[in-house]
C-alpha cells in the first residue's frame, strides 16, 4: 500500500504546528506474516522532515498481544533507521516518535505515556533532509491484524496523552481481561498456595552426595586452587570450582524479589495501588515512580517476614530445581544470604566526556584510563570471597548493535577533535611518512595531515588503501577499548575469573581484538539452541571457553501480552524448550555455561523501559510455571551425562511462534 505526502505539506509555512501526513483516520490490515504502508515523497530534499520535530498518531488495535510497530525512514542514500515501539491491545494509545534520533545515536528510547518499550535499529544515521520514504509494517503475528491510525501527522511538539481511566490489571498486577490455568482468583488463593509452599521448603541442601559445597560434579575433579578458574581436559572446557570440581554452570539471571512495574505514565491503566508509606511501602521504588506487585503479594502473604521468606523459598526452589549459579543483576541481598555461587556485574563501565558513537568512548584519552582505574577498583572489596565465579565487564555495548559500524569513519565524520583522532594522524604519519605519500596511497589531496581533522575528509574519495587503514584502526580502537579496562581489573582482582562483556552477538571478528585478555568470552544467544559453528570460531580464535548470558523462551497461553524474543505455545513447550537449549549446550565441548533471563515474569504494563515479557520461571504471584520447571530439572539432570559423552542431547526442537520481541 502506497500514499503519497501531500505537496501542501511539503510547503509548510515555518510556523505551522501541524500537518497530516494522511487522512484523519485509515486503516491497516495485515497477514499473519506481517504487513507494510508506505508514505513516498518525489520531494526529498525539500525541509519538511527537518521543519518538524516529531511523528505522532494515535493507535488502537484489538487483539491478543503487544502490537510492535515498525516505523522505517529511508533516504536518498539507501541509508535507513527503524523505530520499533509497542503498543497494548484494546487500549487507545499516542505515539510519538522524536526525528531528532534519526541521528542514530540512541539505541533505547525514553518512554512516553501508554507506550511499551521503543528501539531504533538500522544504519548509523539518516539524513533527514534527503528522505525519500516512510515505511510502517508490523512484525509476524499467529493471526491476521487490523490497526487504526487517526491523526498521523508531523508535529513541532510532543502531543498530549489524555488518555481514560481504564484499569488493565486486577489487585495482584494479573491481566485483568484474560483467564489462563494458574490464574489466581483472589488474593486468598495466593497466600494459601504460598503458605502451603512455605512448609514444605526445607533449609537443607538438597543438591546430593555427588556435588561440592559450591556446586561441582564430584565425578570430575582437579587441582583446587580456592577460586574458581577454567580448564581444558584435552577433550573440552569447564569451569573448576575453588574445591577443583568441573562445573556445568546454568545459571538464573535477576534472581530478585521482584520485577518492578511502570507507574509512571500509565497510571491510567492500573487499579488503586496502596500507599508509599505504609504496609506496602517496600513494594515502591524509584521515588514513586515503580511499583512491585510481587513484594506486594508476598508482604500480603508473609508480613514483615516477607523477604527472609522469599530467600528462603527461592534458595530451596533453585536448588531443587538443579541450578548451580545466582545469574547476573541478582539481589545483593540474596546473595549475601545464599550457598550458591554467583557472577558478578561490574557498574559503571569507563566512559568519557565525548563518545566515537552512542557509547563508544574516546578510548585514547587520558580520563579513559581514569575512568578505567575507579571502575577495577569496585573489585578490590570482593577478592577473597571464594563464591564468586566471576565478574562481567559490561553488558551488550549499544555501538556493537550496527554490523557494518567503523569507528574509525565514525570518529572522523565528527567535527570533535578526540584524542582518538590524533593518534589516528599520528599513525598515519608513522606508517606514510609524508602526506604525499598518503595522498598517492589514498587517492587524496590533502595539503597537509591536519587536514584530516576536518570532518569533511571522511566522505573523500574512498580507495582499496584508505578502506584498509581505517579497517585497520577500526580494530585498534576496539583493542583499545577492551584491554584498559580488563587489564586494570586483573591488577585489582587477579584471582576472579573476567567473564567477558556479554556482547548481544558477535558481528565480525573485529569484536573480537582485546578479548584475550578474558578468561571466558561471553555473549548473550536468543536462540532455540546455541550457535554451535560460533562458539567453536570464538574459542579457536582466542583459546578461551565461552559461555551464554542470556536466552529465553515464552510461551502464549499465560496471562502475558509479550512472548519475548523466542516463543512456543504452551508452558509444557516453554519446558520442552529449556530442555533443548541446556542439553544442545552441554554437548558444545567450547562451552562452559547458560544462563537463562529470568527469574520473574516482567510486569503486564511493563518494566522501566516498557519490556513486559512471559519470560519468568515464576509469575507475579511467585507461582512457579510448573510444566516449565519440569523441563528445567529434567535437563539439569541429564547435563553432565551429555556432556561426557555418555548420553545423547535432547534432539526434539521445539515447534516456535512468532514472537512480540522489540
Amino acid at each position: 500500500m502506497s500514499l503519497s505526502i501531500p505537496a501542501e505539506l511539503l510547503q509548510a509555512g515555518p510556523h505551522t504546528e501541524c500537518h497530516r501526513l494522511s487522512s484523519e483516520c485509515f486503516y491497516m490490515t495485515t497477514p499473519p506474516q506481517g504487513g507494510s504502508v508506505y508514505f513516498e515523497s518525489d520531494n526529498a530534499g525539500r525541509s519538511v522532515w527537518t521543519d518538524f520535530d516529531f511523528v505522532t498518531a494515535e493507535v488502537f488495535h484489538e487483539s491478543h498481544d503487544v502490537l510492535v510497530l515498525l516505523f522505517t525512514f529511508h533516504d536518498q542514500e539507501n541509508r535507513s533507521i527503524t523505530f520499533h515501539l509497542g503498543v497494548l491491545p484494546n487500549v487507545k494509545t499516542v505515539i510519538c516518535l522524536p526525528l531528532s534520533h534519526l541521528n542514530g545515536e540512541k539505541l533505547f528510547l525514553d518512554r512516553y505515556p501508554g507506550i511499551m518499550q521503543s528501539v531504533m535499529r538500522g544504519d548509523t544515521y539518516v539524513d533527514r533532509s534527503s528522505i525519500n520514504r516512510m515505511t510502517i509494517a508490523t512484525i509476524p503475528s499467529i493471526t491476521d491484524r487490523r490497526i487504526e491510525f487517526a491523526g498521523l501527522s508531523l508535529t513541532r511538539s510532543i502531543p498530549l496523552f489524555d488518555y481514560d481511566p481504564m484499569p488493565y490489571i486486577n489487585e495482584l498486577g494479573q491481566l485483568a481481561s484474560k483467564d489462563w490455568i494458574g490464574k489466581m482468583e483472589d488474593p486468598q488463593q495466593m497466600v494459601r498456595k504460598l503458605t502451603e509452599e512455605r512448609l514444605l521448603a526445607g533449609v537443607a541442601d538438597s543438591r546430593g552426595s555427588e556435588y561440592g559445597r559450591y556446586g561441582g560434579w564430584k565425578r570430575m575433579e582437579f587441582a583446587a586452587t580456592g577460586f574458581f578458574r577454567t580448564e581444558h581436559d584435552g577433550s573440552r572446557w569447564w569451569f573448576v570450582d575453588p574445591d577443583g570440581y568441573a562445573l556445568f554452570s546454568t545459571g538464573m539471571d535477576c534472581i530478585a524479589p521482584a520485577s518492578p512495574m511502570r507507574v509512571s505514565g500509565m497510571e491510567h491503566l492500573t487499579p488503586q495501588l496502596p500507599g508509599s508509606d505504609g504496609l506496602y511501602q517496600e513494594a515502591w521504588s524509584q521515588g514513586g515512580r515503580e511499583f512491585s506487585f510481587e513484594i506486594a503479594n508476598l508482604i500480603r502473604s508473609f508480613g514483615s517476614q516477607w523477604r527472609q521468606t522469599w530467600q528462603q523459598l527461592t534458595e530451596c526452589r533453585l536448588i531443587k530445581w538443579g541450578f548451580n549459579t545466582i545469574g547476573n543483576w541478582s539481589d545483593s541481598d540474596f546473595i549475601r544470604n545464599s550457598k550458591l555461587p554467583y557472577v558478578y556485574p561490574l557498574e559503571s563501565f569507563p566512559v568519557t566526556e565525548l563518545t566515537i558513537f552512542r557509547d563508544f568512548p574516546d578510548v585514547f584519552s587520558p580520563e579513559y584510563e581514569r575512568s578505567a582505574e575507579s571502575f577495577a577498583d569496585q573489585l578490590r572489596v570482593l577478592r577473597e570471597d571464594r563464591r564468586m565465579v566471576g565478574y562481567f565487564m559490561r553488558n551488550e555495548p549499544h555501538w556493537a548493535f550496527v554490523d557494518s559500524l567503523n569507528l574509525t569513519h565514525q570518529m572522523l565524520q565528527s567535527p570533535v577533535r578526540y584524542a582518538s583522532k590524533e593518534r589516528f594522524v599520528q599513525w598515519l604519519e608513522d606508517r606514510y611518512r609524508t602526506v604525499q605519500s598518503l595522498n598517492k596511497a589514498w587517492g587524496s589531496s590533502y595539503k597537509s595531515l591536519e587536514s584530516l581533522y576536518l570532518a569533511e575528509t571522511a566522505v573523500e574519495h574512498r580507495s582499496s588503501a584508505r578502506e584498509a587503514d581505517y579497517a585497520e584502526f577500526n580494530r585498534i580502537l576496539i583493542r583499545r577499548y577492551v584491554e584498559v579496562p580488563a587489564r586494570l581489573c586483573k591488577l585489582a582482582d587477579p584471582d576472579h575469573l573476567n567473564l567477558g562483556m556479554r556482547y548481544a552477538w558477535v558481528g565480525s571478528d573485529d569484536m573480537l581484538e582485546g578479548c584475550e585478555w578474558f578468561d571466558v568470552f561471553s555473549l548473550n544467544c536468543y536462540q532455540f539452541s546455541p550457535d554451535r559453528e560460533q562458539i567453536e570460531h570464538i574459542s579457536k580464535v582466542l583459546n578461551k571457553p565461552v559461555m551464554i548470558g542470556e536466552y529465553h523462551f515464552g510461551a502464549a497461553d499465560a496471562g502475558m501480552l509479550a512472548y519475548g524474543i523466542r516463543a512456543v505455545g504452551t508452558q509444557e513447550e516453554r519446558g520442552q524448550a529449556y530442555r533443548y537449549y541446556v542439553e544442545q549446550a552441554a554437548a558444545i565441548p567450547e562451552l562452559i555455561g547458560v544462563h537463562y533471563f529470568q527469574w520473574n515474569d516482567q510486569p503486564v504494563l511493563g518494566r522501566f523501559d516498557g519490556e513486559n515479557y512471559q519470560i519468568g520461571v515464576v509469575d507475579v504471584c511467585n507461582q512457579p510455571y510448573q510444566p516449565f520447571v519440569e523441563g528445567v530439572k529434567q535437563a539439569h539432570s541429564n547435563m553432565y551425562e551429555v556432556r561426557t559423552g555418555q548420553a545423547e542431547p535432547y534432539d526434539v526442537l521445539p515447534i516456535e511462534i512468532p514472537k512480540t520481541g522489540f
